[in-house]
This record gives structure tokens, C-alpha cells and sequence, in this order.
């Protein structure tokens, strides 16, 4: 393998320079200069490099999704319901802080809400099904959670607009077993590619139950874990999220 070649590929995909990648992996100038002139890395440098670019790797670099990523933006931002799993995200606690360094107190908030949503985005988890229907009509959502007899909880659309934004966007459904509320739904929406998903059933990490809310019937996520998803996704929905929390898009 020809590293140079693969971590210069890493260092366009996230569109930073050397200095600015060096930073957000904690390694150094000379030492990514070295590799991206073809030295052999460590593998726990490949790694931070990777993630620091937005990727994870496997045999080929892929849009990261890692949940763990949501667990310490919400730490960070003072979630004590996050500490069941705190020492699982203590590596992505430290990488958020590395990310969004330099920002004044005014944007880090905001920035650590970007950057999580984007490195545990849910339309790239691995296992999800990606539905197209009338995903406004929670009453339809409603009624697969409950007949699936497991945790379940919206987010992307339903928890935008349950907070009074208007997005374009699709609704995520959170679950434990994500085929089994698929197949619940098969009657009202057919299966589709990421890109045309106005539904998105994903199977959650543990976490992303805890802050939930019932409103009537609806399961929501909590508000913060709603904003990481929500720029998770990309799109409107990111946009009319930092907005709303006063950043930049």
C-alpha cells in the first residue's frame, strides 16, 4: 500500500491543509509531511488521521458513523445522562476538543454540536434501512414502534420540526432492531438509496434513548441529541439547526 497516495486522499475527502489535518489528528506538521510523502504510519496515527478527515477506515475509506461520537458531544456539552458511557467516548471526547480548538466560548458549543453530528451521522450508520414515504405521518411511525415492542425514538424531521423548525429533511427512527421495524413499515414505504431516503430506521446505540421525551404518543429525542443528528444529516437540516443555535452553516 501506498500510504502517501491513501492519506493524501484523506487529506483532500476532508478538504484540509497540512497544518490544519496535522492539528485536528494531534500529530505534527513534519510528521504527516513524511507520511504523506510515503513513510509507513503507525496504526493508531492512520486513525486519528482517518477520523480527522471524516472517514473511518476498513479496507477503503468511508463516510464515518460512530455513536460514540454523539456520547461525547452531548458529555462535553454537560449531559450528565451521557456518563453511563464515558469511558467509552473518551477517545471522541478528546478528538472534539482537538476539532474545535481555537473557537471562541460562543462557537465552541456550536461546533462541537457540528462536529459530532457529522462524525455520528445516522444515514451512514452500517444496518439501516433506508425507506421513501409519507414520513410526516407520525401516526404511522407511532403505531410500527409500538407493535415492535422495543425502545424507539424520532429524530431528523419529526424532532426538528417538534422544536419549531421547518426543514427539509427526513425523519430518523431510532431503534433496536432496525429490520424488524422495516419490515412494521413495508406496507406504507418502499425500500430506496441513501440519497432519495425520506425515512431513515437506525439502529441506536443505548444513549440515544436517554433524555427521550413522550409527547402523546411520540417518542422524541432529547433536544441536543435532535441538533447532533440534524447535522448529522447535512443538507437543511444542518443548516436551519446552526442557525437556530446561532453558528454558522
Amino acid at each position: 500500500m501506498h500510504y502517501g497516495q491513501l492519506l493524501g486522499e484523506l487529506r483532500a475527502a476532508g478538504a484540509y491543509g497540512v497544518a490544519d489535518l496535522a492539528a485536528r489528528a494531534g500529530i505534527s506538521r513534519p510528521t504527516l509531511y513524511r507520511l504523506l510523502a510515503g513513510a509507513v504510519p503507525r496504526a493508531d496515527d492512520l486513525e486519528e488521521l482517518a477520523i480527522a478527515a471524516g472517514r473511518q477506515l476498513d479496507f477503503d475509506a468511508r463516510p464515518l458513523s460512530d455513536p460514540l461520537a454523539a456520547v461525547a458531544g452531548r458529555a462535553l456539552l454537560g449531559d450528565e445522562a451521557m456518563a453511563p458511557w464515558s469511558d467509552e467516548a473518551d477517545a471522541w471526547r478528546e478528538r472534539l476538543r482537538r476539532f474545535t480548538a481555537g473557537r471562541g466560548p460562543d462557537g465552541r458549543d456550536v461546533a462541537i454540536i457540528d462536529e459530532a453530528g457529522r462524525a455520528s451521522a445516522p444515514g451512514d450508520r452500517d444496518g439501516g434501512v433506508h425507506l421513501r414515504g409519507a414520513h410526516r405521518n407520525v401516526d404511522r411511525l407511532v403505531s410500527a414502534g409500538q407493535a415492535s415492542r422495543q425502545r424507539w425514538a424520532l429524530s431528523g424531521w419529526a424532532a426538528l420540526d417538534a422544536l419549531g423548525l421547518d426543514a427539509e429533511a427526513p425523519t430518523v427512527m431510532w431503534v433496536e432492531d432496525a429490520r424488524t421495524v422495516g419490515q412494521l413499515l413495508a406496507d406504507s414505504f418502499r425500500p430506496t438509496g441513501r440519497e432519495d431516503a425520506d425515512l431513515l430506521v437506525v439502529e441506536a446505540h443505548p444513549s440515544v434513548f436517554a433524555g427521550a421525551t413522550a409527547v402523546e404518543d411520540v417518542q422524541l429525542v432529547a433536544p441536543l441529541q435532535a441538533y447532533i443528528d440534524a447535522t448529522g444529516l447535512g443538507g437543511d437540516a444542518r443548516d436551519r439547526a446552526l442557525a437556530h443555535l446561532g453558528g454558522a452553516s
